[in-house]
Parts: C-alpha cells; sequence; structure tokens
C-alpha cells in the first residue's frame, strides 16, 4: 500500500498521470459502501486511496447518525451530522472532479491514522 501522508508529489507529471488514472475510484470514495473501490482496487494510488479513507470515516459517521437517528433523542443532532457528512462528500466530490488533494477537516486527519 502507499503512504500519503504528504498527500503530495515530487513530479508533477506523475502526480498528474496519478490524479487523472484515480479520479474515477475517487469519485466512488464518497458514495456509501462504494469507498471501499479505492481502498481495494486502487491501493497503490495515492490519491484514490486518500479520498477512499476519508469516505470511510464518512461512511462510519454516516451510519452511527443514522443508527442514533431515534425520535427524541437528540434528532437535531444526528441530523446535522448527516447533513454535514452529505456537505463533506458534496466537496469531496468537487475536488475529485477538479483534479485536487482534498482533506477534510478532522475527518482527513483520522482517514490518514487508519491502519488499511
Amino acid at each position: 500500500m502507499v503512504d500519503d501522508t504528504d498527500m503530495t508529489m515530487e513530479d508533477p507529471d506523475a502526480e498528474s498521470k496519478e490524479i487523472e488514472e484515480g479520479k474515477a475510484a475517487a469519485l466512488l470514495a464518497y458514495i456509501p459502501f462504494l469507498c471501499f473501490i479505492p481502498l481495494i482496487k486502487m491501493r497503490d494510488n495515492r490519491y484514490a486511496v486518500a479520498h477512499g479513507r476519508q469516505g470511510l470515516v464518512l461512511l462510519m459517521i454516516e451510519m452511527v447518525a443514522a443508527v442514533l437517528l431515534i425520535p427524541k433523542i437528540s434528532a437535531t443532532v444526528w441530523e446535522f451530522t448527516l447533513v454535514a457528512c452529505l456537505g463533506a462528500a458534496i466537496a469531496g466530490i468537487v475536488h475529485v472532479l477538479q483534479g485536487r488533494w482534498f482533506k477534510i477537516p478532522f475527518i482527513g486527519e483520522t482517514a490518514k491514522r487508519l491502519k488499511i
């Protein structure tokens, strides 16, 4: 597996090629349950793996929020969490389509620490 701790590359041409090759898989990372595709199929592409990790953390947060979305138990808090995850996923998709690295605040750092 690749190490994406820096999230940049020294060779701009190689970085551009890696981004183009990983763009489709990185896009899937922000669709619930499809985040595993870049983590499994594109393990050697730092761009796809970085977005896949963030998508996995988003999925975990979304699942917790969905399970805990029980009437009369802080429904507003969980609804806000789901909307925030949706916003982060949309931001991730926009950055993927633009071919840019993007680290979601808090989630990007948490995703970087995942041992996958």
